[in-house]
């Protein structure tokens, strides 16, 4: 009942924004998004070797970034909002998650537009070659024609884990071998191609933890260790000292923000929806390490999407996170 009342909540989303961005001046900020792989058409999504619901298509990414060079955002890198955001514009930071080597195919896009992206790497995935476990889990069970339903709820279950417990759960389930890569799809990149990705002038690089760890599952010891260590591995790899973390699954507590500035981290990002005012003050109540993010899904059209998150009118969001408090 609750998922159908939030469901229904995202049709007067999209019939308001519309009228919202027709009627009132669009306020200046800092949009935030969050991709994590990209695949090269629909076939591939057909293939079921990943979770396919935060993904979308090569095609869509490009809609998405010319709809916003279309009315006058500008592409920022963390180093941009280090430097300062002029309060007077529109802008978009664009966030790859987990280290696909798939999001080589953003490249070409953004050296077309000119525009950089910020990619966030769990380095063990990239050091081990390993797939991502939500991956491993929606193939396995999509093969036993599992509902997805049951799938989420596994999934979920799941996050309250250590990546270890989780990586242990699938292996006793699936077999020891489950979590080497079955294709381009699914599989991170290797080192030496993060080591040449990392070298294009559009591309920044973030931390997202050595083991793509839902850092609210560990004591702080470990908390610190799982960013330290991913400081360090990207700067073997690419000789870059990332300045911005995004947390897995967006989870994070004043413990993992504080462990986060320690180890020399300046931003962070979150899945909050919600755009971020500028300008923005570093100092003011850790601010720039709680930015809010939007997700664009690839089964819902793109424009749809970015005139509701240009709007800021997000019923749905807001009525979601008061069902999951119930």
């Amino acid at each position: 009942m609750k998922t159908e009342i939030a469901y229904l909540m995202k049709i007067p989303d999209s019939i308001i924004s519309k009228i919202h961005l027709k009627i009132f001046k669009e306020k200046n900020s800092l949009n935030t998004f969050i991709f994590h792989g990209l695949f090269k058409n629909e076939e591939e999504k057909s293939l079921n070797t990943v979770d396919p619901q935060p993904w979308i298509t090569i095609d869509q990414f490009e809609e998405f970034i010319e709809y916003h060079l279309k009315h006058d955002y500008k592409f920022v890198s963390p180093d941009d909002i280090i430097n300062g955001l002029n309060k007077d514009n529109k802008y978009i930071m664009i966030t790859f998650d987990d280290g696909y080597y798939n999001n080589i195919h953003a490249l070409p896009i953004l050296k077309k537009y000119k525009i950089p992206a910020t990619f966030f790497i769990s380095t063990k995935h990239i050091q081990e070659n390993k797939c991502f476990w939500w991956d491993i889990l929606y193939r396995e069970r999509t093969k036993q024609k599992t509902p997805v339903k049951e799938i989420v709820k596994e999934r979920d279950f799941l996050k309250s884990k250590t990546n270890q417990e989780i990586e242990e759960h699938l292996k006793k389930i699936f077999g020891k071998n489950i979590l080497k890569p079955t294709n381009d799809i699914n599989r991170p990149f290797t080192v030496s191609e993060l080591k040449e990705f990392s070298k294009e002038k559009n591309v920044f690089i973030g931390n997202h933890t050595a083991d793509h760890a839902i850092l609210t599952n560990y004591s702080a010891d470990e908390i610190s260790l799982q960013i330290i260590n991913a400081q360090k591995s990207l700067y073997e790899i690419t000789g870059i000292k990332p300045i911005a973390i995004s947390y897995p699954d967006g989870r994070y507590s004043d413990d993992i923000i504080k462990i986060s500035k320690e180890s020399g981290l300046k931003i962070g990002v979150t899945v909050e929806y919600r755009k971020n005012s500028i300008p923005l003050d570093f100092d003011a109540n850790d601010k720039c390490m709680l930015l809010g993010r939007f997700d664009i899904s690839g089964n819902v059209n793109i424009i749809r999407q970015c005139e509701l998150f240009r709007s800021g009118i997000l019923l749905y969001s807001r009525f979601g996170k008061i069902l999951k408090e119930r």
